[in-house]
């Protein structure tokens, strides 16, 4: 009987412990307000006669508005750079074959505060894709475009303080039109101010 007695009372006093050890600071940490943005990094095409990667970079900027004490929803415009690849097989090293993607965004960005240094992130949007390359197949032949896609990705990152953060990011560019297939993977390192 005392060691069932025992045990109760050490399970009550888990289950009134652990939400004590799970709960964040009451202070609120979702950003509010506007922010400008700037990512380095690279973009990796494995569509058609492409299967190869190069500098990608990018800049940012927009508003955030707290939704809650931890979670903020930003609007944001910006301009991409996805780089320049070089086609492979028997296109290899031949003159005019290298891809070229670039192009502006604007979206929503999902910011969650999940420690109070710490966060996690969603966005995505429209692209409007500015693109040169060869299509794919034997009969490859060299195009150019301009079209309204879309961009998805996430990331994770630390503020360092209530204006500075980095983070690590992942970004999926569609960007297809005309037999051309160029939709990179983009691995990032970002660095974020707000005013």
């Amino acid at each position: 009987m005392n060691k069932t007695l025992f045990a109760l009372a050490l399970a009550t006093g888990g289950l009134i412990a652990v939400p004590a050890a799970f709960a964040q600071d009451s202070t609120p940490t979702a950003q509010h307000g506007w922010y400008v943005g700037a990512d380095a990094g690279y973009a990796h095409i494995t569509q058609g006669n492409y299967d190869n990667g190069a500098f990608a970079g990018g800049v940012k900027g927009g508003y955030r508005f707290a939704i809650n004490p931890e979670t903020s929803l930003g609007v944001e415009v910006g301009y991409q750079y996805l780089g320049r690849t070089k086609a492979d097989g028997a296109y290899n090293g031949l003159p005019g074959t290298k891809s070229k993607l670039r192009g502006s965004t604007a979206g929503l960005d999902l910011r969650y505060n999940f420690q109070p240094n710490w966060y996690a992130e969603i966005r995505g949007g429209a692209f409007y894709a500015q693109a040169e390359g060869l299509t794919g197949g034997d009969n490859a032949q060299f195009r150019h475009f301009e079209k309204t896609s879309y961009y998805a990705g996430a990331g994770v990152g630390y503020n360092f303080n209530p204006q500075w953060s980095v983070g690590l990011n992942y970004n999926y560019y569609g960007a297809s039109d005309k037999g051309l297939k160029m939709n990179p993977n983009v691995y990032t390192v970002s660095g974020e101010y707000r005013f």
